[in-house]
């Protein structure tokens, strides 16, 4: 009763078992078959167990079903095949076969699992990766592996910059092979960091040393990554010589155009001050104290340097006025001041078609506006008023008051001091004002001669 139990319960495992289990003779006949098999191929068991083996193979011919059957019988045996369903389709399985000798008889013990899906998925990631390696292979830019302070791997682009005919040829030499002596401490230096983890990614360029010596302005760009169950860095690299060579052109030629900007402005100025020997310099000091208060500002270099430009040239409107008028050492009547009052407009006409990267025409409309709208010509107020503009004027009244002129003494820098402080959030910018009398009073600023 006991043996009786344990042959069911044989049964019922095998029947139940996930995978195709199925017994054939030594001539391939089915001998028996569990529902998963028959599941597998879409037959009923009677079916099954009217089929040989050769019945729904579609990977062997019958001589090559022979050669395996007697493979089989001399060692147990693993392998990939093909079979072929009742409704036509073709799985890949994978079977495991053994043979056993019962009574004289051999018989096939297999166990079949479907593998069409596993297959599949292989099929796609090789595929992927064959994609993947053609374009590393292909790529424009040069791969690269370091692996203990040497090429793992370089694709053909790489080779190809260091001026070498094969990767292959460069697998396993060290950086110093690729770094000319100069950089070789700083590209060193940049790999340590990176392994250590100070870095984790990090674009640099270095002069590359190529096989014939020469050199090569190379942009490089990696990151910590396991290669081979091991750390390494993996980047690229680029030729960057023609774009280094560009950016210099071009910096020259940005050169050129600030040399002939500045001498522009001196020769616009010198111009104005020729007609008003009285102010000379006064355009160029106001410019620097315009410059040094929007650095106390926080202002960025652009502007900074905009209002030190727009400072040379904030009176040029003045060339429309008569000599005599400007020169003139009593005072002005109203008529004559009116005529002075143009100015800032005279100056934005001939400055407004000349394109500055600084809005330099409309700083020189406004900078005789005042903040509480008192000003001129347009009777601006408070933020209407370009903040350029705003520091100009607080520049242009403290120089105009504490530097001498043939028709009255200087009154002095405390003095002009004293009136930005009086006109403090009135005619001028508050915040202005504090930023300007911090430069002269905590910082030591000094007008120039």
């Amino acid at each position: 009763m006991d043996v009786r139990r344990t042959e069911l319960a044989s049964q019922l495992s095998i029947d139940n078992a996930m995978d195709g289990i199925h017994t054939l003779d030594f001539e391939g006949n089915v001998v028996a078959v569990n529902r998963a098999f028959c599941e597998m191929l879409g037959y009923s068991r009677d079916e099954l167990l009217a089929m040989n083996v050769r019945d729904w193979d579609a990977q062997w011919s019958s001589n090559e079903l022979r050669a395996k059957i007697d493979e089989i019988r001399r060692e147990r045996q693993l392998f990939e095949t093909r079979h072929r369903r009742k409704d036509g389709s073709v799985i890949d399985v994978e079977v495991s076969v053994a043979a056993a000798e019962i009574e004289r008889s051999v018989y096939l013990f297999a166990c079949a699992r479907d593998i069409t899906a596993r297959k599949a998925a292989e099929g796609r990631l090789r595929e992927s990766e064959e994609r993947f390696r053609s374009l590393v292979e292909q790529s424009i830019a040069g791969l690269y592996v370091l692996q203990d302070g040497r090429v793992a791997y370089a694709n053909a682009r790489f080779a190809e910059i260091f001026g070498y005919a094969d990767p292959s040829d460069i697998i396993g030499m060290t950086t110093d092979a690729f770094v000319s002596p100069h950089d070789r401490d700083a590209v060193s230096s940049m790999i340590r960091r990176r392994l250590s983890g100070q870095s984790r990614r990090e674009r640099f360029t270095f002069r590359g040393l190529r096989r014939d010596g020469s050199l090569v302005e190379v942009g490089a760009d990696g990151a910590v990554a396991t290669y081979d169950d091991r750390p390494a860095i993996v980047g690229l690299v680029q030729d960057i010589s023609e774009r280094k060579k560009s950016e210099e052109r071009i910096a020259q030629y940005i050169a050129r155009l600030e040399s002939a900007l500045r001498g522009t402005v001196q020769v616009a100025s010198a111009m104005s001050e020729m007609r008003d020997p009285y102010t000379a310099g006064h355009e160029r000091r106001v410019g620097e104290i315009a410059a040094a208060i929007a650095t106390e500002l926080g202002l960025d270099a652009a502007r900074v340097e905009g209002l030190r430009v727009t400072g040379s040239l904030h009176d040029i409107g003045k060339i429309s006025v008569p000599a005599e008028i400007l020169s003139k050492p009593t005072r002005l009547s109203e008529v004559e001041f009116a005529l002075i009052k143009q100015h800032p407009e005279h100056g934005y006409e001939i400055l407004k078609d000349v394109e500055f990267p600084w809005p330099l025409a409309k700083t020189v409309l406004q900078h005789h506006e005042r903040f509480d709208g008192s000003g001129y010509p347009q009777g601006l107020k408070g933020d209407e008023i370009l903040l350029e503009a705003r520091i100009l004027a607080v520049a242009d009244t403290i120089e105009a008051m504490a530097a001498h002129r043939p028709y009255r003494a200087a009154v002095g820098l405390e003095r002009a001091l004293a009136t930005l402080e009086s006109g403090r959030g009135s005619q001028f910018d508050p915040v202005v004002v504090d930023a300007c009398l911090r430069l002269f009073r905590e910082r030591g600023f000094v007008l120039s001669g």
